[in-house]
């Protein structure tokens, strides 16, 4: 079950998702491929969020970008301009973390304005309006968030992030696509909020 956490502390480690969970390679996260689409921290109030924004420590200067993610970056970005994007899995079980940090860490080099890392997967009830406060802060002072949420089929909290957040992208399993679900995520977010989709290779042993 999703506990709240204080993370007010840059050495926080991140919850609410699987944030220590192995990656593949020692770089980036790079298993998925783009498949369709149309083309520093906030002060936030005295109580403990109920979501993890996920501050990354201190690294070496990053290696280069892998194609595919300038691509997605590309896509996302330069065809439609927005300050705030929802990465959503398209059925239950699954996880599009993988794809929000890639998003950010490829965001943060390209873009001078600041972006924020927000894993809201486990999202308990009554924590979406104040996510949805936190993210609008964010943005009035000039910077970008990307927020990852549980499937809207099984957290209907993430709906309404969802559905604050300007923009939208979908991310599907690779090989094991329920395409009844992705179409019913689809319909509850609204098709012309998504950008478009990535294929996700889940991690084995994932909880998500």
């Amino acid at each position: 079950m999703y506990e709240p956490t204080d993370n007010s502390g840059a050495g926080s480690p991140p919850r609410g998702g699987d944030g220590n969970g192995g990656k593949p390679g020692p770089g980036r996260p790079r298993p998925w491929s783009v498949v369709r689409g149309t083309p520093t921290p906030v002060p936030i109030a005295p109580e403990e969020p109920s979501y993890n924004e996920v501050i990354p420590s201190s690294a070496p200067p990053p290696e280069p970008i892998p194609t595919e993610l300038l691509h997605l970056w590309t896509l996302l970005t330069q065809r439609e301009k927005w300050n705030s994007l929802v990465v959503v899995p398209a059925q239950p079980g699954a996880s599009g973390l993988m794809a929000a940090r890639a998003i950010v860490e490829v965001g943060s080099q390209y873009r001078e304005r600041p972006i924020r890392l927000i894993d809201a997967e486990g999202l308990p009830p009554g924590a979406g309006s104040r996510l949805v406060r936190d993210m609008k802060a964010f943005i009035e002072q000039g910077g970008m968030v990307v927020c990852c949420i549980d499937s809207v089929l099984t957290n209907p909290v993430g709906l309404e992030v969802a559905l604050a957040a300007e923009r939208a992208l979908l991310c599907v399993p690779l090989g094991s696509t329920q395409f009844s679900a992705a179409r019913s995520t689809l319909e509850l977010i609204g098709k012309a909020r998504f950008l478009g989709s990535v294929t996700l290779q889940q991690r084995v042993g994932s909880r998500k």
